[in-house]
């Protein structure tokens, strides 16, 4: 198996352990290769394709699809349309991934392990689940109008319905327009019972429905300051939830000294790596693994694709490393990143810890055949300031290197 099918089939895993369902959409999302931001652009009409949008190489977004649809099929999964409305002013507006046909059809063809559906039972034939069904897709299309018709529809054909009291429940919260009068009320309303009620509801579907919900307090907390001891009562956090980056990023940086708090600097490592500003979010996650090292396990779930394939493989070395070591074993597993992270001047602001430092001029340092006594002398800083780290260098890049 070559690697691209090997991160295909990762990406499907996770995709099906968390949400019962593969997408090419969320697929898209999750590797980063597209923004939320941007497939609510092209959902208002602001695009003629989606495609358009991608971040790198379109064809490569095509292929990763390709790899995992055919991962999807050698599961057994069963297939399964994909529908994607515009936004009410553009409710005639006809939405396509590609110009061409067979990207098309990719995207629009979705995989799931349980055919029968998640949330209702589709053998029932009978006007209310058909009425239920249309008022969970006109909630996850973000369309008001037409899922307060098909609920009051609901109210008068099957009042006895099972699911009736959460759909109005999420229906009235769809609705709401005015600014949040306290946000210290609405986050647990909307972390506790609309965040829940949507998930189990709306399936895959409750991200789209509940991104107005976090942008509507994003907008509360702009003017609220970071307390470390209530940190989700800020805008940045609302800002995440809402996958709204440029504001997380704004959000972080208005606070004092923020690179002093972890959360901060999670939120920010995650918005910068999300819009691709790499040397930004690699500084913010070597800085979390010195300066707050029971953190930085979080990378594995929250950088992206590549920095959690690299979390793993620093977990499994043997012997263990401590978590404060995974930049400096980076720079050895993946030398070409010392030599961008010195151009990229990331760290001239901060004091960096002896064993990167010294882990950092060793990799960088050319190969030769004659003796070199600044090398030699960098070996040995290593070796006793972190003889581990020293151990883990000879035994992985001297070996690639001939030195």
């Amino acid at each position: 198996m070559n690697q691209a099918d090997k991160e295909a089939r990762e990406a499907v895993d996770r995709l099906l352990f968390e949400q019962g369902v593969y997408t090419p959409l969320e697929l898209l999302l999750a590797e980063g290769r597209l923004l939320y931001a941007d497939y609510e652009a092209w959902r208002g009409g602001q695009c003629d394709y989606l495609e358009e949008l991608l971040f790198g190489d379109p064809e490569q977004s095509y292929d990763l699809m390709k790899r995992a649809e055919a991962y999807a099929r050698a599961l057994g999964l069963a297939a399964e349309p994909q529908h994607y409305a515009s936004g009410e002013a553009q409710r005639e507006h006809p939405l396509r991934f590609s110009s061409a046909s067979a990207p098309d059809r990719c995207f629009y063809t979705g995989y799931r392990k349980d055919a029968a559906g998640p949330q209702l039972d589709l053998l029932m034939d009978s006007a209310g689940v058909a009425l239920a069904n249309g008022i969970i897709r006109a909630l996850v299309q973000q369309d008001k109008v037409e899922a307060r018709r098909l609920l009051e529809r609901l109210f008068e054909i099957d009042p006895g319905h099972r699911q009736l009291g959460g759909l109005e429940c999420l229906v009235v919260a769809g609705s709401m327009e005015s600014p949040v009068e306290d946000a210290g009320l609405e986050l647990p309303i909307l972390q506790r019972k609309l965040c829940p009620l949507a998930e189990e509801l709306l399936g895959p579907g409750a991200r789209h429905f509940l991104a107005p919900q976090w942008q509507r307090l994003t907008r509360a907390l702009l003017d609220v300051d970071f307390d470390p001891d209530n940190s989700e009562l800020h805008s940045s956090y609302a800002a995440l939830r809402a996958e709204d980056w440029e504001q997380v990023i704004a959000s972080v940086e208005a606070e004092f000294n923020w690179e002093e708090h972890p959360v901060l600097l999670r939120r920010h490592a995650r918005a910068c790596g999300r819009l691709h500003l790499d040397s930004e979010a690699v500084s913010d996650w070597f800085r979390l693994c010195w300066r707050f090292p029971d953190q930085a396990a979080c990378i594995g779930n929250e950088a992206e694709p590549q920095w959690r394939r690299y979390w793993q493989h620093f977990l499994e070395l043997d012997p263990e490393l401590p978590n404060r070591d995974f930049p400096a074993w980076v720079l050895i597993d993946q030398p070409g990143l010392s030599r961008w992270l010195a151009t990229e001047r990331c760290f001239d602001d901060c004091e960096l810890p002896e064993g990167y430092q010294a882990t950092a001029e060793l990799v960088q340092a050319k190969p030769s055949p004659l003796v070199d006594a600044g090398l030699m002398d960098r070996r040995k800083q290593l070796q006793v300031c972190n003889p581990a780290l020293f151990a883990c260098y000879l035994r992985d890049f001297m070996p690639t290197t001939g030195g």
